[in-house]
């Protein structure tokens, strides 16, 4: 009888060792495979690594034909987050080549902005970008960027941070021809994770003349060091003869300080990032498009009214503008209506052309009036010329009035200026094939 009830104790003993295990398995282990199963293959040292995707995302917007191309809301602020869910997106579509563009929600702190992460597979390399622009999160205003990690997909969690090699010089005319004058540069330019800058340079080494930029210099913020490491070796050369504009990216070191610095004199008056200049008859305005920091570009805000006045100034038949931000885009960051009031005084002015960066691509748009709408016949045309040599990006769908379209060269855009004409060509880094080009004549007012 005793050996029965041991018997039978023994079975209950087992029988709850059983559920504890059950209950184990169910707690601790499924959920863990669970984990396991939910892994993130982008090799992101610091956060992912080859472990779980953290971050969620929602309302995933198809933004091209193709399926190439992403928009996502993020519901965060926390950049580890942020990457986290850009991953999970690009593993959930099997790790095809693709370009994610994130964007942040308004919540009750007023915070409104964007996060942009980049991934796309060129020769086996994985470009994986996050850059973060939150406009009014406390006192981080402006543009926060790590866009420039670059790792191989194959090579484990190790992120990779070799170059390519120099590419070797193109050949270009060195001079212009009697009476006329070069105007050569692009935006979103030199870092120290590229080669970009250099292919670009090499062009420009061979191009005498007037140099600009058209902002985003140097990245990742435009501080001192990034300018005298990244920049100065490449566009830095020139930079006696470069007139230079202001990008955002400037703006992530407080009031650009490293920008002024760098240039000095050549970027006008310290914290405003707005003048003019003469160059064969023509007058160049180099305005500053990061209207927050300058007060605003709107009808009445002190740029805007110096616009005004130098256009009375000097009322000279050829002109042409040098900004930062397009007023036209069929980019990623698209147009920029914060430039509209001053779009419409040079067009006022009969200006020909406009000059800009921001967009990681070549964008050519016909002649346009102070709508936006086609004017062949006195219209300023703009280019977007954000190819000097950081990084590419891609095109949403393109406006009706673009012409010509590129996101995988970098390059320089020249333009030739005689006193009543010009030219433009885009000069393209050695080995690539595409290439842009015309001409106008400068209109009577």
């Amino acid at each position: 009888m005793g050996g029965s009830r041991t018997r039978i104790r023994l079975g209950f003993v087992v029988l709850a060792g059983l559920l504890l295990l059950a209950l184990a398995v169910s707690f601790v282990i499924a959920p863990l495979a669970a984990r396991l199963a939910d892994r993130c293959e982008i090799p992101y040292r610091g956060f992912e690594s080859v472990g779980p995707c953290p971050g969620n995302f929602a309302y995933p917007k198809p933004l091209s034909a193709d399926g190439t191309t992403w928009e996502i809301v993020v519901a965060s602020k926390d950049p580890k987050l942020i990457a986290g869910a850009l991953g999970r997106f690009w593993a959930e579509r099997g790790g095809r080549a693709i370009t994610v563009f994130a964007r942040g929600t308004s919540g009750t702190s007023g915070v409104v902005g964007y996060d942009r992460g980049v991934l796309f597979d060129r020769n086996g390399m994985l470009t994986f970008g996050i850059c973060t622009a939150w406009r009014n999160f406390s006192s981080r205003i402006g543009e926060v960027c790590n866009d420039q990690l670059r790792f191989d997909v194959r090579a484990g969690p190790t992120p990779s941070m070799a170059t390519s090699p120099p590419r070797p010089a193109t050949t270009v005319a060195e001079t212009p021809g009697k009476g006329q004058a070069f105007l050569t540069g692009a935006g979103d330019i030199a870092s120290c994770t590229s080669q970009g800058d250099e292919a670009t340079a090499a062009i420009l080494r061979q191009v005498g003349g007037t140099v600009f930029t058209a902002g985003d210099n140097a990245y990742e913020s435009g501080t001192a060091g990034q300018y005298q490491s990244c920049y100065g070796p490449s566009w830095g050369r020139f930079k006696d003869r470069t007139h230079p504009a202001v990008g955002n990216h400037e703006y992530a070191t407080p009031m650009a300080a490293g920008y002024f610095a760098y240039f000095g004199a050549a970027a006008g008056p310290a914290g405003k990032g707005y003048y003019s200049f003469a160059l064969n008859g023509w007058r160049v305005f180099v305005l500053n498009s990061n209207c927050d920091a300058v007060g605003g570009c709107g009808a009445g805000s002190a740029q805007e009214q110096w616009l005004v006045a130098e256009l009375a100034r000097y009322p000279t038949r050829c002109s042409l503008a040098i900004w930062h931000h397009p007023r036209w885009s069929s980019g990623l960051q698209g147009s920029t209506a914060e430039m509209q009031a001053m779009w419409e005084d040079l067009y006022s002015a009969g200006t020909e052309l406009l000059v800009v960066g921001h967009d990681h691509v070549y964008e050519r748009f016909a002649p346009l009036d102070a709508a936006g709408l086609p004017d062949r016949k006195r219209g300023i045309r703009e280019f977007v010329v954000g190819t000097g040599g950081a990084s590419h990006e891609t095109f949403r769908t393109p406006l009706p009035s673009s012409e010509v379209r590129n996101a995988d060269t970098f390059g320089v855009l020249r333009l030739t200026l005689a006193p009543d004409a010009y030219q433009w060509e885009f000069l393209a880094e050695a080995g690539a094939t595409f290439t842009d080009s015309g001409s106008g004549t400068c209109h009577s007012i």
